[in-house]
């Protein structure tokens, strides 16, 4: 169902990861809902888009100066073809939340999360959930559900998303 690894980059390059995306100037752009357009006004998270998918309204391709940053990742995880990678951020609203599940597409691919921060922003798979820890990857399928959450014991929960063939 997924695969957790812990430490999984190089420790110097994990770190500058974490320097460049946990800065204070990151550029982190609102998103209005998390799963679905009809959530409520409460449901809202921060994105980065680093490679833009076909799906939505964007050019496809590269879409962020960080990219660069992540061609290591992209060779260690032996990606083929990318479909998207984006970073998230959300935000620590003082309650305990699990998001609706979903799929991020329909078809069959390859999917990972890098987290970046230690927090109690649970993964769910189903009944069964991932505890990010920096440094922490795990390996799903994306077209199976699985949904975020809120944390609590941090100012924020981030992470990268990974779909790729």
């Amino acid at each position: 169902m997924f695969e957790v690894k812990d430490n999984f980059l190089d420790k110097d390059y994990f770190k500058e990861i974490q320097k460049q995306i946990l800065k204070d100037y990151f550029p982190w752009y609102y998103n209005s809902y998390i799963t679905s357009e009809s959530d409520s006004e409460d449901k809202f998270y921060f994105r980065h888009n680093i490679f833009n998918d076909l799906s939505k309204n964007y050019d496809y391709g590269v879409s962020s100066s960080y990219f660069p940053l992540f061609k290591d990742f992209l060779i260690k995880i032996k990606c083929k073809s990318i479909i998207r990678i984006k970073a998230n951020l959300h935000l620590n609203q003082n309650k305990k939340r699990i998001h609706t599940p979903h799929k991020d597409y329909s078809f069959s691919h390859q999917g990972c999360l890098l987290y970046l921060n230690d927090n109690n922003g649970l993964t769910y798979f189903g009944k069964k959930s991932v505890k990010p820890k920096a440094n922490r990857v795990v390996f799903f399928d994306p077209s199976k559900e699985h949904s975020s959450s809120l944390c609590t014991d941090a100012t924020r929960r981030v992470n990268i998303n990974f779909n790729y063939f």
